[in-house]
């Protein structure tokens, strides 16, 4: 906008940066599952515990991958993401009775907390811009309420 760019030199740079490397999407699961694994770790989850969100957040960010690959609804790639996640950890609380393994569960969705359309929309609420800041926190709120019904569709699975 400060430099007065065309639209044609908009594309050129969209084309610029699109042909940047990428990591490996290997890469992108396991240090993501790592990820996920290190902030069970620190809500009190067990090595069992950050395992099984390890194994879980790496599935669901891959379903998560694949159903925007096949242009699914981008709240329903969340929603399935939470669920596979949810179903992993949540396998773990259901078929190891007598043990508290409920930081798994909780902790194998924080990979998809969207947390920069709620830091986005408070910014613009506070700059002044209501319109925009109303639409990234209405954005932000479905996709915390996609992840929410992942879960409640996990818990209704596993009788929680």
């Amino acid at each position: 906008l400060e430099e007065k760019w065309t639209v044609k030199k908009i594309n050129e740079e969209l084309d610029r940066l699109c042909a940047l490397p990428h990591y490996p999407r290997i890469v992108i699961l396991l240090l993501t599952g790592l990820a996920g694994a290190a902030f069970c770790r620190l809500a009190g989850g067990a090595f069992l515990d950050m395992t099984v969100v390890f194994a879980g957040t790496m599935a669901g960010l891959f379903v998560k991958q694949e159903a925007t690959k096949l242009n699914f609804n981008p709240y329903l790639c969340v929603y399935l993401a939470a669920l596979t996640s949810s179903l992993i950890a949540g396998s773990l609380v259901k078929f190891n009775p007598g043990t508290d393994h409920e930081f798994a569960f909780a902790t194998s969705v924080l990979f998809l907390i969207p947390g920069v359309p709620l830091i986005n929309a408070f910014s613009d609420m506070i700059d002044g811009n209501l319109q925009n800041g109303l639409i990234r926190g209405m954005n932000g709120f479905i996709i915390s309420f996609s992840i929410a019904l992942g879960l409640l569709t996990s818990m209704a699975t596993y009788h929680f």
